[in-house]
């Protein structure tokens, strides 16, 4: 368990050039691949606190990563969605993570991280039929 906490908290710290820290990396991914939502449906699909959400949309909007536009069906709610300065910024973080782990497996033979990448791979397919 020690080891998972360890990981986690490495994966979530900050690289230097990071545009974004890896919490609000993480809601410019959930605009990604779901497209724009209201507030409270971005809370639901990241398992956050409303408040908490509020937070880093009012941060990424202040620095143009994300778009609000005035919701069709409620013109007092608004939707929220991946902005291109957003898009550009996200993609810059996962090239950096990228880099990142290229850089800590270079010393790891191919048979290696195959086996890692089946052992990730099997990890999350169980965590992910326990939720």
């Amino acid at each position: 368990m020690q080891l998972m906490l360890a990981m986690g908290r490495r994966f979530r710290s900050r690289i230097d050039g990071d545009t974004v820290d890896p919490s609000q990396a993480a809601l410019l991914y959930t605009l990604k691949c779901r497209g724009a939502m209201r507030l409270g449906d971005i809370a639901d699909a990241m398992q956050l606190d409303a408040s908490t959400v509020s937070r880093h949309v009012q941060q990424l909007g202040d620095r143009g990563f994300i778009k609000r536009e005035p919701d069709p069906v409620d013109g007092r709610a608004r939707i929220i969605a991946l902005s291109p300065a957003g898009a550009t910024s996200l993609n810059k973080s996962f090239d950096q993570r990228r880099a990142f782990i290229t850089a800590a497996l270079a010393e790891w033979d191919d048979s290696e991280r195959d086996r890692l990448r089946h052992d990730l791979t099997r990890l999350t397919a169980s965590l992910g039929a326990t939720s």
